[in-house]
């Protein structure tokens, strides 16, 4: 087939490009949508490994070591001024 301006249109050539590019099947949709939310699970998961590693361990060690640090820092202001008296 001919057009206008000389330039021919092969339709069946263009008929097999579209028939090559295929929808997705449903299952095939479900097994990309399945897989993307296994990633994110996973990804959630180490944001909290990460989380409870540098914030909750840090306040918990911050708890036991701050009654030790202000009872070794006020023994050492308290033994002075317990001379003064």
């Amino acid at each position: 087939m001919t057009t206008s301006n000389g330039v021919e249109t092969n339709q069946a050539s263009v008929s097999n490009q579209t028939a090559e590019v295929q929808k997705p099947t449903q299952e095939e949709m479900l097994l990309a949508i399945y897989e993307n939310t296994r990633k994110t699970k996973n990804y959630m998961k180490w944001s909290l490994y990460i989380t409870i590693v540098l914030v909750v361990l840090p306040l918990l060690a911050a708890l036991v070591v701050v009654p030790f640090a202000l009872k070794s820092l006020t023994a050492a202001y308290i033994t002075p001024l317990q001379g003064l008296q």
